[in-house]
């Protein structure tokens, strides 16, 4: 069993508005402002103390999209080649520009 507690993780759970949870890696969850906020501010919230992050109001389909494009922006960051496009459904655009907008993307 680990000893490490969930602040000291190597993963942050993210859960959507109708209960989904995503299990993705700290550094990754923390390209976005808000999370990273979330999950290194100094008071002892339930975030930062439990490693999990409810999203009340967005929905599974988006923050698995959302999660997706942290990796996709972790996997180029620092790329010096053309970054291939990211893809984003037409049905689904509004509501994952206004998650990331919310999750300072």
């Amino acid at each position: 069993m680990s000893s490490l507690t969930p602040a000291e993780s190597e993963y942050v759970t993210l859960e959507s508005s109708d209960g989904f949870q995503f299990v993705i890696h700290r550094e990754v969850a923390m390209l976005s402002g808000t999370v990273k906020n979330m999950l290194s501010s100094p008071g002892h919230f339930t975030e930062s103390t439990e490693g999990v992050i409810q999203f009340r109001d967005i929905k599974a389909i988006i923050l698995e999209k959302v999660c997706k494009y942290w990796y996709y922006k972790a996997r180029h960051l620092n790329s010096v080649t053309e970054i291939p496009h990211f893809e984003i459904e037409p049905e689904y655009a509004l509501e994952t520009l206004m998650a990331a907008d919310f999750l300072d993307t």
